[in-house]
């Protein structure tokens, strides 16, 4: 860094302490607080790439093809000034969509360095969708892979404001980025960057309704990052940990997680498109994988399959859960084949950067979510009568505060309102309890989300495409257990004229990704029940099989 970035480094150091510093027994805070020392998400990250010039910062687990830290420094400055050459500036929202590839650190550290705003998009979205998507967060810019670059170009032909699609991945890049960087190669940072700018809008579905976009700052991106390389949460090794991600990095644990926060601490990433049993097993092997966020599928499949046996995994010493609870034998079965010393899990959402809990080492409390991460505060309050719940087992909804809560959604202040309290706190639709030690227990949600592989599932949405077919009169989807995969969409359907349910599934599976549609069905039925109000009440849905 030159002298003035020092200066600024210094100057702009913000220390989180926990909320009121209070430990009463409905409270429940981490005794540690936080430094942060810079505005710009990128800088944070690129601060120290200089220390680690030498050594490998991203492996393609497919080829091969590895990238050092100088050399990625060097590309972020270079994409810097494509940007600029392009006309994204300052307050742009720029998306990438696809799977996983190296490219999506050099854009999201040149996009957030120059003060733009970065949308992450699932490939497996609709034209439809993904347009949705980038109109909300205005996103002029598309970076797609290979898989969805057809997509996005329609996608961002229906919009209003769409300007071009780049295409990354597989070298695409090379030929447009400008060979030479200023002398300065930290001039590209933005030095009016505010904690209060955004720099992720990823999307959500909310404690309730349609997707949403979720406004998060370099303020909370910054907060994030060092909490999580904390030594009570996820701090890492430059020398030692080599970490495997394919848990998708349009998925913001899959980018803050499984992709900042190691370059951020030096670490080796090893990047996978996606999880395939034989690519992950092989790349643990090779590249002696420490560490490796992995969703419950698989856990299960470690646990059980039997082709983890012809590969050395010795190397896996920390691996770590989220998306959904891990149950106590599957955690064990998995632990004491591989040898571990275990499993930790944590807990979040996109509102939350997504960090707000998570198993402190050795603590081994499997089906756990954890206690509350540094500067971070939770509670749990009666969600009839909003009072805190106070004493230890009994359930209510999880509330938390720290500095990585979300601005608030994009153009849904009543949404936004509704979701953080006046004195900030966010409530998580989730119910839960604590036990003696301050440990948290998710065990049901007063949202209807419907979690499918750690991915989030609307109702609504579904709901209002059945409600453009003829033939049905009303709708309802509630979510299906479905083992490890936590639930899959049933659909409920009056119909108002003689429709087949084959018609009916194929006729939403169409429209929505993969991941939405209605695995579990569809059912027929007389009637739907609602509250006076005419809000359906979902947890009072029974089959009614015609």
């Amino acid at each position: 860094m030159n002298s003035l970035h020092r200066l600024r480094q210094f100057l702009c150091v913000r220390k989180y302490l926990n909320h009121q510093g209070l430990r009463k027994r409905c409270l429940h805070a981490s005794r540690f607080s936080i430094q942060v020392p810079c505005s710009n998400v990128a800088e944070l990250i690129l601060k120290d790439f200089g220390k680690f010039s030498n050594r490998t910062a991203l492996i393609d687990g497919q080829s091969g093809k590895t990238i050092s830290y100088s050399e990625l420094e060097y590309d972020v400055i270079r994409y810097a000034e494509l940007f600029r050459k392009s006309g994204i500036r300052k307050g742009e929202v720029v998306c990438i969509c696809g799977t996983n590839t190296a490219e999506f650190a050099q854009v999201f550290l040149a996009a957030t360095g120059i003060g733009a705003a970065v949308t992450i998009a699932n490939g497996q979205l609709t034209s439809r969708e993904l347009a949705d998507q980038l109109e909300i967060s205005k996103a002029k810019f598309i970076f797609a892979t290979e898989d969805t670059f057809i997509k996005c170009q329609h996608a961002l032909a229906s919009t209003s404001h769409g300007k071009h699609v780049f295409h990354i991945g597989k070298g695409e890049m090379s030929s447009l980025l400008p060979n030479s960087i200023p002398v300065d190669r930290f001039s590209f940072l933005d030095d009016e960057v505010g904690d209060d700018d955004i720099a992720l809008v990823p999307f959500s579905s909310g404690t309730t309704g349609l997707p949403k976009g979720v406004e998060l700052t370099h303020g909370n991106l910054t907060a994030q990052l060092s909490q999580i390389r904390h030594r009570t949460v996820l701090a890492l090794d430059s020398g030692d940990d080599v970490v495997i991600t394919m848990l998708p990095m349009v998925h913001i644990a899959g980018l803050m997680i499984g992709l900042l926060n190691p370059l951020a601490q030096g670490v080796t990433v090893v990047i996978l498109p996606k999880f395939v049993p034989e690519e992950f097993l092989h790349s643990i092997q090779k590249y002696r994988g420490t560490f490796s966020l992995l969703a419950p599928p698989v856990v299960n499949f470690l646990a059980n399959d039997p082709m983890v046996d012809r590969y050395d995994l010795s190397s896996l010493r920390d691996p770590y859960s989220g998306a959904s609870t891990l149950g106590k034998e599957l955690t064990e079965k998995m632990v004491e084949r591989l040898k571990l010393d275990g499993i930790r899990q944590g807990y979040g959402m996109s509102e939350t950067s997504p960090v707000v809990m998570t198993d402190p080492p050795g603590n081994k409390r499997y089906g756990s979510i954890g206690r509350p991460i540094p500067a971070t505060t939770a509670k749990l309050v009666d969600p009839n009568s909003e009072f805190d719940v106070m004493n230890s087992g009994e359930h209510g909804e999880i509330w938390v505060r720290g500095p990585q809560v979300m601005k608030g959604y994009i153009g849904q202040p009543q949404s936004t309102q509704s979701a953080i309290t006046e004195d900030g706190w966010f409530k998580t639709g989730d119910v839960g309890y604590f036990d003696k030690d301050g440990n948290y227990f998710v065990v049901d949600r007063i949202k209807d989300i419907i979690k499918y592989k750690g991915y989030q599932i609307a109702p609504a949405y579904l709901e209002n495409i059945l409600m453009t077919h003829p033939c049905v009169r009303e709708a309802a989807v509630i979510g299906e257990p479905a083992g490890i995969y936590g639930e899959v969409p049933r659909a409920y359907v009056i119909p108002s004229s003689p429709v087949s349910k084959e018609t009916l599934i194929n006729y939403v599976n169409e429209q929505v990704a993969p991941y939405r549609r209605l695995r579990g069905g569809l059912v027929f039925t007389d009637e739907i029940p609602k509250s006076p109000s005419g809000k359906i009440l979902r947890r009072f849905i029974q089959s009614k099989q015609t």
